[in-house]
Order: structure tokens, then sequence, then C-alpha cells
């Protein structure tokens, strides 16, 4: 009769288990480029961990990663629609429907690492800028973070300026392509699953994009250079961004788990990608590329920094005062 009862008390047990599990609030979140590269396999599981523990496994997670769901030029029309509910995002790749976002692909952006870590979260005036011209176009962001200044892979050596004068070179979003462009380069638009091919085949010559995803994807393979310019071509804010219909229905005590999980993963993902960029370069030069480091105020800097400057001069001409007064009080 014991038995009899225990083996009823345990079919019981685990169907409340399935029922709870059936009832758990499931939310999809996709991320693009390498799954090693630190913006996922540092945020994504620590995410994925907090979240449940802090919702009492109430909210589960289904990850899709290497743009699987969604690559990463469609995020900005994906989110909106509810493809799915959250994914990684380079936040200029916002700038056709928030103009604003493109300063941060300018000289006018010129915050480190460690201030971003510090500052770029919630409750600041720059972040909550954005996220509220965001939420206008049906997103939240719940993270935002900087993967260092892009750098550029390429089959030829870059000892200044004019160096990129008539070279393909991919972009990675719009101010990217800006910037090239501004060096006398032929900018291309092309997504992160593209350019190991793109490199390969010689359709570019050069690539710009995060280091980590560079290495990550081993770029260093198909080129003879990496262009490490420290800031002065602009830095790359990248974050992760929610559908607002399916972040609005959740209830207040899972809103605020989302948000302080996220919070904690994504403070610990900046401060290993601040850790991680030495071993990085490192990395390449160890594969045989030569690796130039461009250091402020140095003359290489000021030749960049001189040659953008009418960049720069259309950028305050561009972006709202708004956006730039509270750049310029942090």
């Amino acid at each position: 009769m014991k038995k009899s009862l225990l083996g009823v008390a345990v079919v019981a047990l685990a169907a409340v288990a399935s029922t709870q599990q059936a009832l758990a609030e499931r939310l999809s979140l996709s991320s693009w480029g390498s799954p090693k590269h630190y913006q996922v396999a540092e945020f994504v599981p620590l995410f994925e961990k907090l979240l449940a523990e802090k919702s009492g496994n109430e909210i589960r997670l289904r990850t899709f990663a290497g743009g699987e769901m969604v690559k990463q030029q469609f995020v900005a029309t994906a989110i909106p629609q509810g493809t799915v509910d959250i994914s990684l995002t380079t936040l200029d790749n916002w700038s056709g429907r928030v103009a604003d976002v493109g300063i941060l692909t300018t000289p006018l952006w010129d915050k480190s690492m460690p201030w971003t870590r510090d500052n770029l979260k919630p409750g600041n005036p720059v972040f909550d800028y954005f996220d509220d011209k965001l939420r206008d176009e049906g997103a939240v962001i719940i993270a935002l973070f900087d993967i260092g200044p892009p750098v550029v892979s390429t089959n030829f050596p870059i000892t200044g300026p004019e160096s990129f004068e008539n070279q393909s070179i991919r972009a990675y979003s719009k101010g990217s392509a800006e910037v090239l462009q501004t060096l006398g380069a032929a900018p291309t638009i092309m997504g992160v699953g593209d350019v190991y091919s793109g490199l390969q085949r010689g359709t570019v010559k050069g690539a710009m994009g995060g280091l980590g995803g560079a290495v990550g994807l081993k770029h260093y393979e198909v080129t003879s250079n990496m262009f490490v310019p420290n800031g002065v071509l602009g830095t790359l804010i990248h974050g992760y961004v929610m559908n607002k219909d399916k972040y609005d229905s959740l209830s207040p005590e899972h809103r605020t788990a989302l948000v302080e999980a996220a919070a904690e993963a994504r403070d610990h993902m900046q401060q290993f990608a601040i850790d991680k960029l030495a071993s990085l370069l490192d990395e390449v030069r160890d594969a045989g590329n030569e690796v130039t480091v461009v250091e402020p105020g140095s003359e290489m800097w000021n030749a960049f920094a001189e040659r953008l400057e009418p960049l720069a001069a259309a950028a305050r001409e561009t972006y709202s005062k708004e956006i730039q007064e509270l750049i310029d009080a942090d």
C-alpha cells in the first residue's frame, strides 16, 4: 500500500512539474556572428541561468545562434514584427528608424569601454534616450555594451588614411560605411556570415567589424593585415533588444527578473571584453598577420582625425542637439 501511495505521489509530482514547465514563459533569443564571440558566449548562458533563477524557473529561453533565426542586418525589422522575442543587435543598424543612433559610429562618440561598462545602462540619460526612441519603434533595449573599437582586417597594409583610397571594404552599417567613404574607400554593407568568403574570394579587400568577431570567425586566415584604429574611427555599441509587445505582456515580476538578469550578464560580459582585447590581438599576430595599432595622439591618429573632421562636422549638423548635449554632459 505504501509503495502504491509512493508511486502515486511520484506521478503527481511529475505531473505538477510538467504543468509548471508547460506554463513557463518561453522567450526566443537570436544571435549572429561567431557563437564563440563573448557578446554571445559570455552573455547568453549567464543571462539564461540568471533569468531562470530570478524568475523561479518561470521564464525559459530558446536560443538560436549564428543568424539561424535572424541575420544581423534584419534585426531592426524582425524585432518589431515579433519574428523573435530577443536579439543581439548593432545599435547603428537602427539608424533607418532612429536617426540619432548613427552618432555612435561618428567621431562625436569618444567614450571608452570602461566608461560604457560603468555608465551605459538603464538610468543613464544616454541609455534611456535610445531606449525611449526604440520603444517608439516596437523594441525595448535590455542591454548595451561596447565590444571594442572596430578593426579592419585587410589584404593590404595600412600606413595612413590614404591606404583606404579606392579599396573595397566591408561595412557593417550605414554609419561605418560613411566613415569608410570619408576615407576614400568603396564600402559594401555585408552580413557577418558573408565576410570570410568575401575576403577569401577577393570580393572585398578588407572588412570592418568587431575584434572578437574577426578573431572568432578567423578572418586572419584569409587576410594579411589587421588595422586597430583604437577609437579614431568610432566604436561598436551592440546590445540586446526585445519585442516591446512581448516585454509589455510579461508580469511586473517577470519584467524585473528579465531586466536584472540582463544587467548582471551584461556587466560580466563587458568586463570580459575589456580583459580579452590584448589576447585577441596576440592571436591575430600568432596567425601571421601584421597588426597596426593606432595610439591616441600619435601622428597616424592625428592624420585620421584630420581626414574625418568633415564627417564630425557633418555629424554635428545631422544629429539632434539633445543627443549631442547628453553625450557631451557625460
